[in-house]
């Protein structure tokens, strides 16, 4: 490997310090001598962790977000070295991509989403267009795989839009080292709370746990934690109204992995929709690591890593008295609980982490240097 290598990372949609973005993929680079900087809407340029963010003005308008934002992150991007590895993390600035390659950059795409699948449930998109927008993404897609580099994905579902021949997963397992690092709080001396952080939306399930733990609250006293970002935002005023909660906003990777060891369940218990029965959750894996037993959907993918290791109570996501009943189980059974949790957080130390993740990653890199 070439250690004078840049890799310019690309993104529109993200905030300078995301967890994979930044936590996982850039330091993990930076770490193995890349020059890494990333290039995303910020309020400044800043230095961290062997990473630069270069800032371009952050756009709230839809319109603008989409047209002018990613005209200014391209003209940024061209002004870096241009024997750069261009890593690009968000769809709606793949025409970015198309550009640079025609340039004869080295180009990255990092599929996060099903994105077709992705825009089929977006409320801001009007119905009539989402079956059309989505058919644009799919062509979109399917013309960069054939013309970039290399293309990684997420999830296994996500490959099946790019040739196999240059696709590899990379899947968004937990840092462990952040899990193994902490201090260690007995299972008992934990606050007696339930855990739900990341994107707080209605397909979610953000009513069907709201009006679980109400229901369980009844029998069981805990608290109930949220911490993220409600979308839409109108929804945190209604949330925060009607329901008994304990709300933080967004946290940086390390606050997190403090919330979820002063934690004594997690709970991710999206809709049975096509998009969340194939989804890998990153929530998941980072409640199994925290040593949580986990309530989750018995529907999709990711049922997987809790049935093999008895790590949780999987449950129909839609059935607000099979929430409850979970909840008020754990908590009146906290021996069973700390067992499942003690084999989950065993499991992804083991074999699920990003630090085996990262492998990949590196030699994905290798093969472009």
């Amino acid at each position: 490997m070439n250690p004078k290598r840049n890799c310019v990372m690309l993104a529109n949609g993200h905030p300078p310090f995301d967890t994979r973005i930044f936590v996982k993929e850039a330091c993990t680079l930076a770490k193995a001598g890349y020059h890494v900087s990333i290039i995303l809407p910020h309020h400044q340029d800043e230095y961290r962790d062997g990473v630069r963010i270069l800032s371009v003005t952050p756009i709230q308008s839809g319109f603008q977000k989409l047209f002018i934002s990613p005209w200014n992150i391209f003209m940024k991007a061209v002004r870096q070295p241009s024997q750069s590895i261009y890593h690009i993390h968000d769809s709606n600035i793949l025409h970015i991509g198309i550009l640079l390659k025609l340039m004869g950059r080295t180009v990255i795409y990092d599929a996060h989403e099903d994105t077709p699948l992705q825009i089929s449930y977006q409320h801001w998109i009007p119905k009539l267009l989402r079956k059309p927008y989505a058919w644009f993404y799919y062509v979109v897609e399917k013309l960069c795989g054939w013309m970039f580099d290399s293309i990684i994905v997420a999830e296994p579902v996500i490959s099946k839009y790019f040739p196999a021949s240059k696709t590899h997963l990379i899947r968004n397992f937990p840092y462990v080292d952040y899990f193994r690092a902490h201090p260690a709080i007995d299972y008992e001396r934990r606050n007696r709370r339930l855990t739900c952080l990341g994107t707080l939306t209605k397909a979610r399930g953000l009513y069907e746990m709201l009006e679980g733990a109400k229901q369980a609250s009844k029998s069981v006293e805990f608290e109930f934690m949220l911490g993220g970002k409600f979308s839409p935002p109108q929804l945190e005023d209604h949330v925060r109204s009607t329901y008994t909660i304990k709300f933080m906003e967004w946290l940086t990777y390390p606050q997190v992995v403090d919330v979820l060891f002063d934690s004594q369940v997690g709970i991710i218990i999206p809709n049975p929709n096509e998009r969340y029965k194939t989804n890998y959750p990153v929530k998941l894996f980072e409640f199994m690591a925290a040593g949580l037993p986990v309530i989750a959907s018995r529907e999709g993918e990711s049922t997987q890593f809790i049935t093999e290791c008895d790590g949780g109570l999987l449950i129909d996501p839609l059935n607000i008295d099979e929430v409850s009943n979970a909840i008020v189980w754990l908590f009146q059974h906290p021996e069973d609980a700390k067992a499942m949790g003690k084999r989950g957080q065993e499991l992804i130390f083991s074999t699920y982490n990003w630090e085996k993740e990262s492998e990949v990653l590196l030699r994905v890199y290798e093969k472009l240097t």
